[in-house]
């Protein structure tokens, strides 16, 4: 089994269908409990390190005094360092994911990632996505077609939209198109559906997201 953490800024990328428990941290995620993040990194480890799916065990993260880390929490060095420590290290994972928006930092923060990295036990990889991580969910557009069941696509490149438009541009489309569905399960088909080759295609950074989730180095 290879064990998986997955820490993002917003809710929206863990949230899963069934957000009705409380997860100590260590537990296995169920698959109602995945949300788009640990979908699109699931295929993404099938993709570059061809990991079979269901070797691939998502688990609740550490938290940071008690908190689950969101926004800003995971730009702190020391907070991460806290988050990527594991006292025990028969229970610390085979993969920490870290997940960021750059909202129009994207080299500050990547350096600022790649820093607190440094030194860690465990295997940790942390990407930003530009400007937030909405723009690789509607980078395909085949996939937001058989989404939402309209062909609808960004008024320009994903990654050149401002900061927040490719996430109020989902939103904004699934209230027009899909507004009997959850927010969190369009998230979660658009994850699944997207064609990974599409989206690095159009989204640089996306593309980077794919080469650092590659084969682990040592």
């Amino acid at each position: 089994m290879f064990r998986v953490v997955v820490y993002a800024e917003g809710a929206g990328e863990l949230a899963g269908r069934d957000t009705s428990r409380q997860r100590a941290p260590g537990a296995p995620l169920t698959e109602v409990e995945l949300g788009a993040a640990h979908l699109l990194v699931r295929r993404c480890l099938e993709h570059s390190r061809g990991l079979p799916r269901e070797v691939i065990r998502f688990e609740e993260p550490l938290r940071s005094r008690g908190k689950l880390a969101r926004g800003s929490m995971l730009h702190s060095h020391d907070t991460l360092q806290q988050l990527l420590t594991w006292p025990d290290e028969e229970r610390m994972p085979h993969l920490a994911m870290v997940l960021v928006d750059a909202d129009g930092k994207a080299e500050e923060r990547q350096a600022g990632l790649d820093a607190a990295l440094q030194g860690l036990t465990v295997e940790a990889v942390a990407s930003v996505a530009i400007q937030e991580f909405e723009a690789w969910l509607i980078a395909d557009s085949e996939a937001v077609k058989s989404v939402l069941r309209k062909p609808l696509s960004p008024p320009k490149p994903p990654e050149r939209l401002g900061r927040r438009e490719a996430k109020e541009l989902l939103q904004q489309w699934s209230e027009q198109h899909a507004s009997k569905q959850e927010p969190a399960e369009l998230r979660r088909q658009l994850a699944e559906q997207c064609a990974l080759d599409t989206v690095a295609r159009v989204c640089p950074a996306f593309a980077e997201f794919l080469r650092r989730l590659g084969p682990a180095h040592g």
